[in-house]
């Protein structure tokens, strides 16, 4: 009798995503791979591409064909994206800010510049991606959905190897991912929770000026600019009251926050410092429907500066 057992070689078309494996170390020197454990993160997704710069010289010639091109860079970006889950993207949100966590669990925009080697292991090979400066967050909170975030990065370069470039590896972070019913602790307006109950709400840390510079003798970079941060967002509630409209009719700004929590207790408190809202949009689309109003949110510094506050929140008696 034939019995059939074990498993078929050769039926993958490619190597699979979800083998993939993404981490991060942050680098003593620019552009060097550091001789540390690299931290796993999790991700859904992620964009990681060198882009080619070329160029042609219009030679005259008799040939009716383009002159031969050359290579003048090769930049290096992408996008990290995943589902928000306490502790799993501190060291990114730490970079967006230029800052380092404070003992008492918070973090603010600073001056602390930081670049990272990011390690990919895709089939048999890796990606290395050494001088990535984090450009951008964004997380969005949006009903009937989890938790999202994002993060842009801008690479010194792209290269590929064939041993593994990291001498250890830490665990990825566990935490539960964050929805938008039970972890969604709500959204204040100068410490005061507005009347309708908010749709959708969404905040961008951006390195306004952000890049990285190029020069003669070679494709990649010489060095990364970090910029300020600018940031900015767009909450979207129930028209219930027009408590919310006349604040943004007086131009006033102050702090707006929003606080999330997992089951454990663990959590977030994210805060504009001093921020204002801007553009609303407040109107009657269609019949059977409840109205909504839609506001951008301007970041601006507090006084003595501060655009952007993170703090943790611990568990009772944690």
């Amino acid at each position: 009798m034939t019995t059939y057992s074990g498993s078929t070689a050769g039926f993958l078309a490619a190597a699979q995503a979800n083998a993939a494996v993404l981490a991060y170390a942050k680098e003593d020197n620019y552009a060097a791979i550091p001789a540390a454990a690299f931290q796993k993160t999790r991700f859904t997704g992620e964009s990681f591409k060198p882009t080619d710069s070329r160029q042609r010289p219009d030679e005259i010639n008799d040939l009716a064909e383009a002159a031969q091109a050359v290579t003048t860079q090769v930049s290096v970006s992408g996008t990290l994206s995943g589902a928000l889950s306490v502790g799993t993207y501190d060291d990114l949100l730490g970079a967006v800010l230029c800052n380092d966590w404070a003992e008492d669990g918070t973090v603010r925009n600073g001056k602390v510049y930081k670049t990272w080697s990011i390690v990919e292991a895709i089939g048999e090979k890796w990606f290395v991606r050494p001088g990535a400066v984090c450009t951008s967050a964004q997380l969005t909170f949006s009903q009937g959905s989890f938790a999202q975030v994002s993060f842009d990065f801008t690479a010194a370069r792209q290269e590929q190897a064939d041993a593994d470039p990291a001498s250890g590896y830490l665990d990825a972070p566990t935490g539960t991912v964050l929805d938008t019913v039970g972890n969604f602790g709500g959204v204040t307006i100068d410490g005061t929770t507005p009347d309708g109950c908010i749709r959708t709400l969404s905040i961008k840390l951006d390195r306004n000026g952000s890049g990285a510079d190029y020069g003669n003798g070679h494709a990649d970079a010489c060095g990364v600019r970090h910029g300020e941060l600018e940031a900015s967002g767009q909450l979207q509630m129930f028209f219930k009251s027009y408590a919310v409209y006349e604040r943004y009719a007086s131009g006033k700004g102050g702090p707006i926050a929003v606080t999330v929590t997992d089951g454990t207790g663990n959590g977030y408190v994210l805060t504009f410092l001093n921020a204002v809202l801007l553009n609303p949009q407040i109107n009657a689309g269609s019949k059977n429907t409840s109205i909504m109003a839609t506001f951008d949110i301007e970041g601006n510094p507090a006084a003595g500066g501060g655009t952007f506050l993170i703090a943790k929140i611990k568990p009772a008696g944690g």
